[in-house]
């Protein structure tokens, strides 16, 4: 096999070794790391308030959910040229691609968890009279719980896909800058040295999401016992 086109592990170790150990691509991780967490903030943020409005008002649902629906499809990697028209070559771009990544994700599944809550849930608070608030926060949320966070599961590995491409087109920093100036260096080392650490930050973050989905959906462990 040709050990230039493809190194082995051992080669890749020791690349990572030499770059964590000159600190060539501990920047280009922080920046990275920056954009996702931003990305996600919006996107998770907007996508639940958006899926909660539209779940719980069948206006909003009539009038907003077609135009969801339409670009829904539409892959975050294919608005990249748009984002570099908007907002340059720079954070902003990487900003706006991942939001648009996680954003789907967490609204398509918050929307189905509430609309998807039984009838007797509705039918025990309305005999109960309860307020419109304490529906949201005593049923709608707490069922729709187990769908948001499945969601931003989602949306972590969607973001972590789109980030790479938008950063080799639309930024010069940031492990997907890293590989493809490496790539154009012709050092392909370094862009699988990169890439394994892209799969350890994605696994880092869906274990965080993990944990904080044991956290929160404690009562189903209780429920189990």
């Amino acid at each position: 096999m040709n050990t230039f086109l493809f190194p082995s592990p051992i080669e890749v170790i020791f690349q990572l070794a030499e770059l964590f150990a000159g600190g060539e691509i501990i920047g280009h991780i922080v920046s990275s790391v920056y954009r996702v967490l931003i990305g996600l903030f919006f996107g998770i943020i907007l996508g639940a308030l958006c899926g909660y409005a539209l779940g719980l008002n069948s206006v909003l649902n009539g009038l907003i959910n077609p135009i969801v629906q339409l670009l829904r499809p539409i892959p975050p990697i294919a608005w990249i040229p748009i984002a570099i028209l908007w907002f340059g070559i720079g954070n902003e771009s990487s900003f706006f691609i991942i939001f648009i990544a996680s954003f789907f994700p967490v609204f398509t599944n918050v929307f189905f968890g509430v609309t998807s809550l039984p009838t007797i849930f509705a039918k025990v608070s309305k005999s109960l009279n309860l307020p419109k608030w304490q529906n949201f926060v005593h049923v709608v949320f707490p069922f729709s719980m187990p769908y948001f966070l499945t969601g931003v599961k989602t949306a972590v590995g969607f973001s972590w896909m789109v980030i790479i491409a938008a950063e080799m087109i639309a930024s010069q920093s940031g492990l997907g800058y890293f590989i493809e100036y490496n790539r154009l260096l012709l050092e392909p080392d370094k862009i699988m040295a990169a890439m394994a650490v892209i799969g350890v930050l994605g696994f880092i973050f869906n274990y965080l999401v993990v944990l904080l989905e044991k956290k929160l959906l404690y009562w189903r462990s209780v429920s189990n016992e």
